[in-house]
């Protein structure tokens, strides 16, 4: 594995164990709890699961594509959900997305981490290695959001 890219699997591998901790023990009544501004924790996790699943195709894997996809996108929110999409298909998705990630990092090269993404990021990165690196923070950013659903259905938290 490349250096530059030891850090950031161990950081997707954490990411992977934490959303499995904050969200294992919901249950349907968990799922539906909305936080101030409507978002729910079902809606959180098919987006993380929906960046995963992109990212496969950014680091040169088949790119994965479901028909749940779309609604969880930016500027989406939990009324474009279909109500009986199964959080836990979504918890199925992410983590077999890891799977496919964690198994993949060896074969990531220097000039792959260089091609141009085609988009720049909120933090002004334009290339697949920088969306590497962005996407691991962006999913830590939502995982802190799931830790407050968490609290607000009334689980302990994790720290």
């Amino acid at each position: 594995m490349l250096p530059e890219l030891i850090t950031i699997a161990h950081l997707y591998a954490q990411n992977d164990r934490t959303l499995e901790a904050l969200v294992g023990d919901f249950t349907a009544a968990d799922w539906a709890v909305t936080d101030a501004v409507g978002h729910d924790s079902r809606w959180l996790i098919g987006h993380l699961a929906a960046t995963r699943l992109r990212l496969l195709g950014m680091v040169g894997l088949p790119p994965e594509t479901t028909e749940w996809q779309g609604a969880f996108g930016r500027g989406t929110s939990p009324k474009d959900v279909s109500a009986d999409l199964d959080p836990k298909a979504l918890l199925h998705a992410f983590h077999e997305a890891h799977m496919a990630l964690a198994s993949h990092w060896d074969h990531i090269t220097p000039e792959h981490l260089a091609k141009p993404l085609g988009r720049t990021l909120p933090d002004g990165t334009d290339t697949i290695g920088g969306a590497i690196r962005f996407l691991a923070w962006h999913e830590a950013y939502h995982l802190g959001q799931l830790g407050m659903m968490r609290r607000l259905v009334g689980k302990p938290g994790l720290a």
